[in-house]
């Protein structure tokens, strides 16, 4: 085809020409706003403060019902269909602890709350942000949970003063709570 040519360009003494600029564009980037010192400092997120125990242990008590009651329903299926003693063992231990890692995780992850949090109306948020923890987080508490039934035990036995504190960043609230935060608009 056509192309177009242009005479070549003499270098002036006094630098590029006009139209020609120095150095290559640079690619479009964002700065960042400069905060004035004048102005108020950014807003810190509020987190809600802990459920009350009550709360806490009728949202574990219910939790631990539908899983006993997964358990106990699994057992009387295998004992019904016959089976031996340790896939017995094998269906219970299934049922029990994969309702309530379904409940303890998933459904968490999903609506904020498991079965029995949502029955005495609380809500499990991240302690740092309270934002919604994700899968990992959610699984070392479930799976910690166990050990720390051990713990928790061993420390009323030994008459600590403390309980153990939560290893994972996460805090059950009240729902009051959590939705007074959510400016409306």
């Amino acid at each position: 085809m056509y192309e177009r040519s242009f005479p070549p360009q003499q270098p002036s003494p006094q630098g590029p020409p006009l139209h020609q600029q120095p150095y290559p564009p640079q690619p479009y980037a964002p700065q960042p706003a400069a905060q004035s010192p004048y102005a108020p400092p950014a807003a810190a997120v509020r987190i809600p403060d802990e459920a009350r125990p009550l709360r806490r242990w009728g949202a574990l008590l219910l939790d631990g019902l539908l899983a006993l009651t997964a358990a106990y329903v699994a057992l009387n299926s295998a004992d019904h269909a016959g089976l031996p003693a340790l896939q017995t063992c094998y269906a219970v231990a299934g049922a029990g602890f994969g309702l309530s890692f379904l409940n303890q995780v998933l459904l968490t992850r999903i609506a904020g709350a498991s079965l029995g949090k949502f029955a005495v109306r609380t809500r499990v948020i991240r302690e740092t942000d309270a934002s919604r923890p994700r899968l990992p987080r959610l699984f070392r508490r479930w799976l910690g949970g166990y050990l720390f039934i051990v713990v928790w035990i061993i420390a009323a036995c030994f008459e600590m003063e403390d309980d153990p504190e939560d290893f994972c960043g996460i805090r059950l609230v009240r729902h009051k709570d959590l939705r007074a935060l959510v400016p409306t608009a």
